[in-house]
């Protein structure tokens, strides 16, 4: 059984490299991707520390999640199989805090209730204004009608970017497209560091037809492969996801987006209520180019 896309402590998850590790070891995975966000500092950690390497047994693919922006939204492209050491990575400093302060504009607009003590803490894996500030304003009873009057209906900490930050018909859309990398530029980072471009979670994203911008972005990019076996895709979206990969001759790949803590329900390995169980042979057409 394999695990392609996890997260660390170095960017929102709540694990640290060795816990994580030792996780994966008692679950008997075979192969997993630390693949944290537009970070590689998990291998370094795992490089400068070999001890925590002997944590799993397994193989790992060395694996990264950038942001990239596609038609004005935000999307990830994970990348396998990278030299960590030459992929580039795009920080833009206080970024996050930008995000943030543009979300309290809106806030104060429309009269949302929030604190005024909200802060992005890397400690706890609170490392992205969407987050923070969802927990800030759902935990008041008084902000749910006035969400929903303004067509903000069933928000949660971890869906708010998807639903809010990245998507052009809410009140909260952030256009991060002058601070983060277009697809076709991501695409090519992760080929010149020698690794293969997946197209991560497809169906997480604001798409008025998912198929169709599915499709687009096999058909008219480099992208090397889509993600097709997600814990919250359904199993209609599945079939179709490996339909579009195999109809644009496209890698498959598959991952719990594991974050410990702060996706609870999901679990290393097997997913949501154990709905996941993806064997090595998923990924054998393409697994000899990204090993280790």
């Amino acid at each position: 059984m394999i695990d392609l896309h996890v997260h660390t402590n170095h960017s929102d998850g709540t694990d640290s490299v060795e816990e994580l590790l030792t996780n994966a070891e008692k679950q008997k995975l075979e192969i997993i991707s630390i693949t944290d966000h537009d970070t590689i500092d998990a291998y370094k950690e795992i490089e400068d520390n070999p001890k925590i390497r002997k944590k799993f047994k397994g193989k790992i693919i060395t694996g990264v999640e950038l942001k990239a922006i596609y038609n004005k939204k935000n999307i990830e492209i994970l990348g396998y199989g990278i030299d960590y050491k030459k992929i580039k990575i795009y920080k833009i400093d206080n970024l996050q805090q930008i995000i943030l302060d543009h979300f309290e504009k809106i806030a104060n607009k429309y009269k949302i209730k929030y604190d005024n003590n909200i802060t992005i803490d890397s400690n706890d894996g609170n490392i992205f204004g969407s987050c923070v500030f969802a927990e800030g304003i759902l935990k008041y009873e008084e902000n749910i009608a006035k969400l929903q009057e303004l067509g903000e209906k069933d928000l949660t900490r971890n869906n708010f970017f998807r639903k809010c930050e990245s998507n052009p018909n809410s009140i909260f859309y952030f256009d991060a497209s002058k601070y983060i990398r277009t697809i076709d530029e991501i695409i090519k980072d992760i080929h010149e560091a020698g690794g293969l471009a997946f197209l991560a979670h497809a169906y997480m994203y604001e798409f008025e037809n998912p198929r169709q911008e599915i499709e687009n972005i096999a058909k008219n990019t480099e992208i090397d492969g889509l993600e097709c076996k997600y814990p919250l895709f359904s199993e209609e979206q599945i079939e179709e996801i490996i339909s579009i990969a195999k109809k644009y001759d496209k890698y498959m790949s598959g991952g719990t987006d594991y974050h410990a803590k702060n996706k609870p329900n999901i679990k290393l390995g097997t997913g949501l209520g154990d709905n996941l169980c993806i064997e090595k042979d998923f990924i054998q057409n393409w697994l000899a180019k990204v090993l280790e």
